[in-house]
């Protein structure tokens, strides 16, 4: 493993599921949240570790966001009650984020609640540790 790549990934993930983005640790509380993940960018394995520990449901981003979102996401988000709505949390490219974010917001239903988090590219590849909450969380 490149030692500089783990350091990194280790102070990006401490940061990210403690107090620097407690948006991130708040959703990952919850039950109903789903996990979006790019196991391919740096931070990949150590966040699927963090959401597998907290016993979230993962789904890897692959080649095409727009299909995981309606084969997988899309159903899944829709079959949480009224009084406890999904939310969904993610580590992917920008691109895949911003894909995602146009198709969750668009139904109304999810907004990004202060919780976008741009990392700094390692491998010449921006990318994005988000939450896109329920409109309404009762």
């Amino acid at each position: 493993m490149d030692r500089r790549a783990f350091m990194m990934t280790g102070a990006w993930l401490s940061s990210a599921a403690g107090g620097a983005w407690p948006w991130l640790a708040q959703a990952a509380a919850r039950r109903d949240t789903l996990a979006v993940i790019d196991s391919t960018l740096a931070g990949g394995p150590a966040f699927a570790d963090y959401v597998v520990q907290m016993k979230l449901p993962v789904f890897e981003a692959g080649d095409d966001i727009g299909v995981l979102w309606y084969t997988t996401l899309a159903p899944r988000l829709g079959q949480t009650s009224a009084q406890s709505p999904a939310s969904l949390i993610g580590l992917t490219r920008a691109s895949d984020y911003f894909v995602l974010k146009q198709l969750a917001t668009r139904v109304g239903q999810m907004v990004v609640p202060g919780g976008e988090q741009r990392v700094a590219p390692i491998a010449q590849v921006e990318h994005v540790a988000f939450v896109l909450t329920p409109r309404f969380i009762r």
